[in-house]
């Protein structure tokens, strides 16, 4: 459709519907509001603690214990993202799913407090001092675990929340351009060839002949084409231009620039920060779909 580019761009531009900011700006600024908004808020009732007491302190120190843990934990919000996207879903296998993030829950605690209590010598050592902290590295651990794990279930619930959120304002937009797009008056349309009820796949010596519904997804091998089913991957010395011709078009679908899947076998579409997707398929297989056809896509 002639909106297609507009309204791909327009799904670009927002992650809600009136936002005017890109979906990793918009990112950006929730997860520095998220880590840096609590740490001054605690430096700021530090201060007015120490000084309500009679206990006066230098204002770098509770600014070094803050923000060494923010940055620790900015650091470490990579994990998060990793676990949201490897985790096999809920549905399907809720004991991996809970495995793989109690992993990555385990991984953000290690490297939260690792660059933390390393910031903090760092600094307490470029000021000529010397930084104690309270209890064995053991004890440390212990108690600053528990709060990570709290901190990377509530990133969780935000990333998840926050991604469904995108994928609605996609739709939003695609679903506001088209609306707003004219109506033309119709025009008579040319003939249209059909696609032969069999596709006929010239295998070596062999002639193969595969009824298209069958056909899980085709993705280009150099100068072949790999044509997957539920039995077997036929490679066919043809181009994907050319086998794509062939294909019913209101059933598959280009995805990549090499690679065409068949409609019916997507199961589940994930959005990555960089605008590219990653499409689970009824068959277990996960595959990537570039942003260039993101838009056709989402329109099927």
């Amino acid at each position: 459709m002639s909106t297609a580019p507009a309204a791909e761009a327009t799904a670009q531009a927002v992650m809600l519907p009136g936002w005017r900011l890109s979906a990793r700006a918009t990112w950006a600024l929730v997860w520095l509001v998220f880590y840096f908004l609590p740490t001054t808020i605690n430096v700021l009732s530090v201060l007015s603690e120490h000084k309500r007491d009679g206990r006066p302190i230098a204002a770098w120190e509770p600014m070094c214990w803050e923000y060494s843990s923010a940055l620790g934990g900015l650091a470490a919000l990579p994990l998060v993202y990793l676990g949201i996207r490897r985790a096999p879903g809920w549905a399907r296998a809720p004991l991996r799913t809970l495995g793989l993030h109690l992993v990555m829950m385990a991984a953000y605690g290690a490297v939260h407090i690792g660059l933390m209590m390393g910031l903090r010598v760092v600094v307490y050592a470029a000021v000529g001092g010397h930084y104690h902290s309270a209890g064995s590295w053991a004890d440390i651990f212990l108690y600053e675990f528990r709060k990570d794990s709290l901190t990377y279930l509530i990133a969780a619930a935000i990333l998840t929340m926050g991604r469904q959120l995108v994928r609605l304002s996609r739709v939003v937009a695609l679903v506001e351009a088209q609306q707003a797009a004219p109506v033309s008056a119709p025009a008579t349309a040319p003939a249209v060839v059909e696609p032969p009820a069999r596709l006929e796949l010239k295998v070596g010596t062999r002639r193969v002949f595969v009824a298209p519904e069958e056909i899980i997804q085709v993705s280009a091998a150099g100068k072949y084409v790999e044509v997957m089913t539920a039995e077997r991957v036929h490679l066919v010395r043809r181009s994907l231009a050319d086998i794509q011709s062939d294909l019913p078009p209101q059933l598959f679908v280009r995805v990549h620039r090499s690679r065409l899947l068949n409609r019916a076998t997507i199961q589940r579409v994930d959005s990555r920060p960089s605008g590219d997707l990653d499409i689970t398929l009824t068959t277990g297989l996960t595959v990537t779909a570039s942003r260039r056809y993101k838009a056709e896509l989402l329109q099927a």
